[in-house]
């Protein structure tokens, strides 16, 4: 079984999230969502490259509202963007993503991005 290699995941998750998207009026569904419309307030559209690893089962979303302290963890399957509802207005939100193998290893953190929600 293929698991994941510390030496080298670490690197390939270090430019995960590669967008975190603006707020503005909208639905506020729950959904995926298409990451060109504009999230609605309380928001965050997030999207960054894939890991290539065979064993790969998924990636997750850690946020909170200290820089590298992640109260929150949201799994995203597979996909590589996730839309984030349900943020607090006037707040700066911190996120990194993790990627998780078959065996559930997870990688390292991503490189941190924030947001402040308006």
């Amino acid at each position: 079984m293929e698991t994941f290699n510390a030496a080298w995941l670490p690197l390939a998750c270090s430019f995960l999230i590669a967008a975190c998207g603006g707020g503005s009026s909208g639905s506020g569904d729950s959904s995926l969502g298409d990451p060109s419309d504009p999230p609605a307030t309380g928001t965050a559209i997030l999207e960054w490259d894939a890991v290539v690893a065979t064993n790969l089962a998924g990636y997750r979303i850690h946020y909170g509202t200290s820089p590298g302290s992640y109260q929150q963890v949201v799994s995203t399957g597979s996909s590589t963007s996730h839309t984030l509802n349900g943020l607090n207005s006037g707040t700066r939100y911190y996120f990194s993503v993790t990627a998780v193998d078959t065996s559930g290893a997870e990688s390292g953190y991503s490189n941190e991005v924030s947001k402040d929600v308006p």
